[in-house]
């Protein structure tokens, strides 16, 4: 059981505004795997599928504070953000705020799933943007973990909130974020913000390309450009983080296990650096630390897929697969496109006995790695 979970398929007023939120921001939050606070938000463009007029990214966060949100019909949490944010749109249109709900519903539509998206559209009536992502592009530019997951926006283009599903908790932090940019409420009169981290422009730099190396499996480029970015800033947790990521894809556990250490020493907020440590820990062998790690990361986020997964391979390694099926189950409720999260739940429901179920569940992962075949 071990071997086979070891291994993965795999304005004046403005400026002030600005100010204020570089120093004060929300909570730490983990929409997505490789973004976070304080760094910039990935440029994309779509067609509005109502209008049909372009929209993009860039020009609407010029003078916008903009709310980019992940949505699927097939999620209950995100159509009620959905009709929370019609709310909020309405209430202050006279404001300089955009919404952009960007459909996930799967890597291919058939016209029966177009069919419903529109139907779905056209009952909540949205008096905002929503673009279709054909093949999940944009999703996998983000590194969405959660569906549905939220990205607020500043006219600088840096994310100032990104959680993962949503809550009442989400819906009165989004409002907050919102007046807070709006000069409508001072700091000290919403929940309890506190300062988050944001890298050096150069920094940033950097790590956008050992981004685009990890995903290109250019592993020993992305470690160069790693290099570069922890030079032009020290402080940048996530250098550690996607380094620890690289070492993993290149099997070298002890080096991703020192790299996942020093940035929670960096960031000891972050959900995806202590996801990623327990992560190395399972790797090792190492379960109860790993699960410590793990559950430290959903303590923070409780809606990150990716710890979601490793604990309940952890809870299978110590033979409680109930707990460990109940682990999976939500990460599939949440994430319904990825296609490890099926494969793994599969895995877990043979163990189980559940030959029905692990059909299905092998299916569903075929059917999203490889749509349309």
């Amino acid at each position: 059981m071990r071997r086979i979970f070891q291994s993965v398929p795999s304005q004046g007023m403005f400026v002030v505004l600005f100010i204020l939120i570089f120093l004060v921001t929300v909570p730490a939050a983990a929409a997505f795997r490789h973004l976070t606070e304080g760094m910039d938000a990935p440029e994309f463009e779509g067609k509005n599928i109502v209008t049909g007029h372009k929209v993009q990214f860039n020009k609407l966060i010029k003078n916008n504070l903009v709310i980019v949100v992940f949505w699927s019909t097939w999620s209950k949490r995100s159509l009620e953000q959905l009709a929370d944010l019609k709310k909020i749109v309405l209430k202050y249109q006279d404001y300089p705020i955009k919404v952009v709900a960007i459909n996930v519903d799967a890597p291919r539509l058939t016209p029966a799933a177009r069919a419903a998206i529109d139907s779905k559209v056209a009952e909540l009536d949205l008096p905002f943007d929503i673009i279709i992502d054909d093949g999940l592009k944009i999703y996998y530019r983000y590194g969405v973990i959660a569906v549905p997951s939220t990205a607020v926006v500043d006219t600088n283009g840096a994310i100032r909130y990104g959680p993962s599903g949503y809550s009442l908790a989400t819906r009165d932090v989004i409002v907050d974020s919102i007046e807070m940019f709006l000069g409508l409420s001072r700091p000290d009169t919403v929940i309890t913000f506190f300062k988050r981290y944001r890298p050096t422009r150069r920094a940033t730099r950097y790590y956008n390309m050992a981004v685009n190396h990890f995903g290109l499996r250019m592993y020993e480029r992305a470690l160069v450009s790693l290099d570069s970015a922890e030079v032009a800033d020290p402080n940048f947790a996530a250098v550690h983080q996607l380094r620890g990521e690289v070492f993993l894809r290149l099997e070298k556990l002890n080096e991703a296990l020192a790299e996942f250490e020093a940035a929670a020493a960096l960031d000891s907020n972050s959900v995806p650096v202590w996801a990623g440590w327990g992560h190395v820990l399972r790797l090792l062998g190492q379960i109860d630390a790993a699960k410590e790690k793990l559950n430290k990361s959903l303590e923070i986020e409780d809606t990150y897929t990716p710890a979601l997964l490793d604990r309940g391979l952890c809870w299978a390694e110590s033979d409680s697969v109930d707990y460990a099926i109940e682990n999976l189950e939500k990460a599939v409720e949440l994430n319904q496109m990825d296609p490890r999260l099926h494969y793994y739940l599969g895995l877990l429901y043979h163990k189980a006995g559940n030959l029905e179920k692990t059909l299905q569940s092998y299916l569903t992962a075929l059917s999203i790695q490889y749509p349309g075949e």
